[in-house]
């Protein structure tokens, strides 16, 4: 996870336009915006910036959706 990649995904793109990614880069394997080299990673980074996105466009700030993305994946992880 590349918190910075992410951020400036959701922050440039849409939920709409980070899905279509995440359903192009599954059928044609290239990545429309590139941030990664892993593939794995890859998909990642477009299906998190979709839901840091969600967030920013309930009325929070980056930062505040930053933080509460991330507590969010910390509480699957634990």
């Amino acid at each position: 996870m590349d918190i910075k990649s992410i951020k400036e995904l959701a922050q440039k793109y849409s939920v709409d336009e980070l899905n279509k990614f995440a359903d192009e880069f599954e059928a044609s394997g290239i990545p429309p915006v590139k941030t990664q080299e892993d593939p794995g990673s890859q998909m990642s980074d477009y299906l998190m910036g979709a839901e840091l996105r969600v967030l920013l466009d309930q009325g929070m700030n980056i930062n505040e959706a930053t933080r509460e993305f991330s507590k969010r994946v910390r509480g699957v992880l634990t």
